[in-house]
């Protein structure tokens, strides 16, 4: 976590549809993070911009682009432009605002995402730290409200505190380096029966791990970031 840029080409920026490494692909990618804790289409949306974020977003593409993401476009996909009228065309609702405050994160290029659908209702709040790279601040899942401040990629799980086989903040640190992963760090936030673990990996896992972590008998919900 103590490295913004972990190689050259997280400075230079990905392939994209322009303008911005910071405001286009970095906005996609906070999109995609979104979505995927998320796990599904949402009906509703709703995107808070902030500094950089709220002055430029019309001219630079952020909202195509943090749309695009949610909806699961590429960076380099030439359809990325038309995200805001393929979000209509599935009667998805989107709203936009253009905050006057500062960022709640301390950075210029922050966005605080609203995904609902039904009962469900995600808020996701990061910012775009240039090269297409980008932070998670902050996550609201339900009653746990997650302070995160990490880069990706990240493992969020949920697991039931009351179960005997429970995984605890060691045995996760040795989970993993068994298995040939380092984690940066590690975060559990907790609510009566269940908790979130959140890892901080330099490395995505493997589908063969991400199966094992998934058949555990205490895990009631896992989601990977990247």
């Amino acid at each position: 976590m103590a490295n913004t840029f972990r190689s050259v080409f997280d400075i230079i920026g990905p392939i994209m549809v322009g303008p911005s490494s910071s405001h286009t692909a970095g906005a996609l990618a906070l999109g995609k993070a979104a979505a995927q804790l998320f796990g599904m289409i949402p009906k509703k949306i709703t995107i808070h911009y902030y500094e950089s974020f709220a002055d430029t977003h019309l001219g630079h593409g952020t909202d195509f682009a943090i749309l695009g993401g949610i909806l699961g476009l590429n960076a380099d996909d030439p359809m990325l432009p038309k995200a805001v009228e393929m979000a209509a065309s599935q009667q998805i609702a989107v709203s936009f605002f253009e905050e006057k405050d500062p960022s709640p994160v301390g950075h210029p290029n922050t966005a605080r995402m609203i995904l609902e659908r039904d009962d469900l209702r995600i808020v996701a709040t990061g910012s775009s730290i240039g090269g297409g790279s980008i932070e998670l601040n902050a996550v609201e899942i339900g009653d746990f409200q997650m302070t995160i401040n990490g880069h990706l990629p990240l493992y969020f799980i949920k697991q039931n505190s009351s179960h005997l086989g429970l995984l605890k903040l060691r045995d996760w640190e040795v989970f993993f380096t068994n298995h040939g992963y380092r984690l940066s760090d590690i975060r559990i936030f907790r609510e009566e029966e269940n908790e979130w673990v959140i890892l901080y990996l330099e490395t995505s896992p493997s589908k063969e791990m991400i199966s094992e972590i998934n058949t555990m008998p205490f895990i009631e919900q896992a989601i990977l970031i990247r």
